[in-house]
């Protein structure tokens, strides 16, 4: 089994601070490994709301928030930058993403979803998009995301 990671992008961070969001559900739900990955910039903008920045705080106590160096994403959204390649401001959720591995993001955001579909920037697997939507909630599943052998297989034998 694999860890499932998830991007929030900011302008759907609500969607942590709601208790009954199908991210929250995912979230505390027992199958899988899942995690929320965030770091730099973005971990920075999702705390500047004060419900949020208590939930990141739950998610990191109960071992669900996967923390990526800041300097890993800085190196990662310079080269993007150099490339040139994406149509968004965010170049920092895409850089979270590339260092990360994780494929699946919850934005409503159309030009950073243009971005994450893109093949030239986010590829092995591609990326997926989840928008709160009734048809998006299966993106919210326990299957692999980013590679990470979760801590509950990584001691079992097989």
């Amino acid at each position: 089994m694999y860890d499932v990671c998830l991007i929030v992008d900011a302008n759907v961070r609500n969607l942590l601070a709601d208790p009954a969001s199908a991210v929250n559900a995912w979230l505390n739900g027992q199958r899988g490994d899942p995690r929320l990955v965030a770091g730099g910039k973005l971990l920075d903008e999702l705390a500047g709301k004060n419900e949020v920045r208590r939930r990141l705080v739950e998610l990191d106590r109960a071992g669900l928030l996967r923390r990526i160096d800041r300097d890993d994403l800085r190196q990662a959204e310079t080269d993007l930058q150099t490339e040139g390649r994406f149509v968004s401001d965010d170049p920092h959720v895409l850089a979270l993403a590339i260092v990360s591995g994780a494929r699946t993001l919850a934005t409503n955001d159309d030009e950073l979803i243009r971005d994450f579909k893109n093949k030239a920037l986010i590829d092995r697997p591609r990326g997926s998009v989840y928008q709160d939507l009734a048809a998006h909630r299966p993106l919210l599943r326990h299957t692999y995301s980013c590679g990470i052998q979760s801590s509950e297989s990584r001691g079992r034998r097989h």
